[in-house]
């Protein structure tokens, strides 16, 4: 359980996804600790997930640590059960649909292609800074209205603040990194809030005015403005983290050639040039496979927060009522009983021959699992299109170098945790007519 009172929180902060990795490997798909004084059960594998999900023996109201918690801004969807939890979930979801999706899918797309021009003309790129911003930047435009400028380069800046002190002891005092986010997040949120005023003043096509439009379907009402702020800094709370699934794919890309030439081949068979959209990458089934092995082996986040509503029977041992319950998403999909030789980068498992993530339910789970009206991420389906559009801009338009001497190591201290030495690279254009489309959306 580790030191009286503090427990292993330290052994957490420093490397969340070992410490979870390590135990797993040791005592199996559940172990207990003491995180900021509090009894924890850790559980992995697909029938973790199974357990994390059902709401009538785990639940997410007075779970997750109350610094935490303060920094998504108090009462947003990852801590909010039952009714409350339904009528929220469902107006976030209007900005998510397939049509919505699809309406997002070109914007995505103009801005992969900007960026990559830019990089292409640069002597060197930090690339790890560059996927955040680009990152942001798309959640920015397409789901909250707000197109790359001023306003958008103070947000950046706003959230480096805020994940610095995310990821720090909740020391509240001046001047530290928890309390430099706090102050961060109150000039955040009023941002939104003023973004959310704007659109209901004056709707658009962006998610924003979706979700606004949205009536509950408890009271057929409206969503309350100050929600829906909220809600907004918690999207690009967990939108950021595809910066990690950039990273990862790049790596591997790097590493696997063969994998690479494969994927390019496809790509410029099936989208040589032009615009992109949601059916062209959809029409890559190689392209879904390679994204979602990133997706499964990728170190986004450690655990998700849950607390046990009753006394629970997993695994041969017991959680009593009331202990915390972390659920470890990265350490659950390294089961070598659905995922043979785990950490290996085999794209193969989500074939049609292999289809090593139906093996289980709950096997393949790496934004949440369950329906879309649970705990799952409501940008499940959005996320990974901006990984494709990635991969496409990327491999139809341009090469790579990864500068010499530099330190790939992931930061395991972050999330998602990225290479310490920021990922730097040379970007370039290829000949003829594979770099005019990186220039043609």
């Amino acid at each position: 359980m580790g030191w009286p009172l503090f427990g292993e929180t330290h052994l957490l902060l420093r490397n969340g996804f070992g410490f979870v990795d390590e135990r797993a490997r040791r005592y199996g798909p559940v172990f207990r600790t003491r995180i900021l004084g509090r009894r924890t059960a850790v559980i992995t594998g697909p029938d973790a997930t199974a357990l994390f999900i059902d709401s009538r023996k785990v639940q997410r109201e007075g779970a997750m640590p109350s610094h935490i918690q303060t920094l998504f801004g108090g009462h947003a969807l990852p801590v909010l059960d039952g009714d409350t939890h339904r009528e929220r979930k469902h107006f976030i979801m209007a900005g998510f649909t397939r049509e919505a999706i699809a309406w997002y899918v070109p914007t995505l797309h103009r801005l992969t292609a900007d960026y990559f021009l830019r990089w292409s003309r640069a002597e060197e790129v930090r690339w790890a800074d560059q996927m955040e911003k680009l990152a942001l930047e798309s959640i920015g435009e397409t789901l909250m209205g707000i197109p790359p400028g001023p306003l958008m380069d103070e947000l950046r800046g706003l959230y480096a603040v805020f994940f610095r002190g995310f990821a720090a002891l909740p020391i509240r005092l001046p001047g530290t990194a928890f309390s430099r986010a706090k102050r961060a997040l109150r000039r955040i949120l009023a941002i939104h809030r003023k973004n959310v005023d704007a659109h209901l003043a004056e709707p658009r096509g962006d998610g924003l005015s979706r979700i606004l439009a949205a009536k509950s379907p408890l009271s057929g009402g409206p969503p309350a403005p100050e929600d829906i702020a909220r809600e907004l800094h918690h999207l690009v709370i967990a939108g950021l983290i595809v910066r990690g699934w950039f990273a990862t794919l790049v790596l591997e890309l790097q590493n696997n050639p063969a994998i690479r030439q494969r994927l390019t081949d496809e790509i410029l068979t099936i989208a040589p040039d032009g615009p992109l959209s949601l059916e062209r990458l959809e029409a890559m089934p190689y392209l879904e496979q390679v994204t979602s092995e990133v997706r499964r082996l990728s170190p986004v986040v450690h655990v998700f927060f849950g607390k046990a509503r009753e006394t629970i029977e997993f695994a041969g041992h017991t959680i009593p009522e009331g202990w915390a319950v972390f659920w470890g998403i990265r350490t659950s999909h390294l089961t070598a009983d659905v995922y043979p030789d785990p950490l290996r980068f085999d794209p193969e498992r989500f074939s049609a021959a292999r289809v090593e993530h139906q093996r289980h339910p709950y096997a393949f789970a790496p934004n949440g699992a369950g329906g879309p009206m649970g705990h799952k991420c409501a940008g499940y389906e959005l996320a990974p299109q901006m990984l494709k559009v990635f991969a496409v801009e990327l491999l139809r338009g341009y090469n790579w170098q990864l500068v010499e001497e530099q330190d790939l190591t992931p930061a395991w201290n972050q999330v998602p945790p990225l290479p310490k030495d920021g990922l730097r690279v040379q970007v370039t254009p290829l000949p003829a007519e594979r770099a005019r489309a990186a220039r043609s959306p």
